[in-house]
């Protein structure tokens, strides 16, 4: 049995955004233990939510779904931080604009529905989180959630 198919969108997530230019391969999903200097700037990917509604009838319904996840970029500088965080969000958001094949398949669509810039002052350098949220459909029966349709 493969995986669950957010587990397949967040692993296809971080293989499209590692090696942008401004984060290179600091790329972290589900990170929950606190960042060292040697990890920024870096992206970390988390899914929130789900939503779904059934397309089909009888059972087991095709059931479309909608995940948010977010891609955070969070950098340090002296200088002109919320211009590094920009740039970090022009480059995820040209890499994951490409189509939905890049995410191998496993997903119809995703759509930047927002971003939240954070801007911090209380370290030596100040530290910003540019927080993407993205909507991600794709189509699983109720009763093989790992197999896209």
């Amino acid at each position: 049995m493969a995986h669950h198919l957010r587990r397949q969108i967040r692993e296809a997530v971080a293989s499209a955004v590692t090696g942008l230019t401004t984060t290179g391969s600091r790329v972290f999903q589900s990170r929950l233990y606190p960042l060292a200097e040697t990890d920024l700037p870096c992206l970390l990917l988390r899914t929130q939510s789900e939503s779904s509604e059934s397309v089909s009838l009888p059972a087991p319904r095709l059931l479309q779904r909608t995940l948010r996840l977010h891609v955070t970029a969070v950098a340090r500088a002296v200088d002109d931080l919320d211009d590094t965080l920009d740039l970090i969000c022009q480059e995820v958001e040209a890499a994951l604009a490409m189509p939905c094949a890049a995410l191998g398949g496993v997903a119809k669509l995703i759509t930047l529905s927002g971003t939240e810039i954070d801007l911090r002052g209380e370290s030596e350098q100040p530290i910003g989180q540019a927080d993407m949220a993205f909507d991600v459909v794709y189509m699983a029966a109720e009763n093989a959630p790992d197999v896209a349709y």
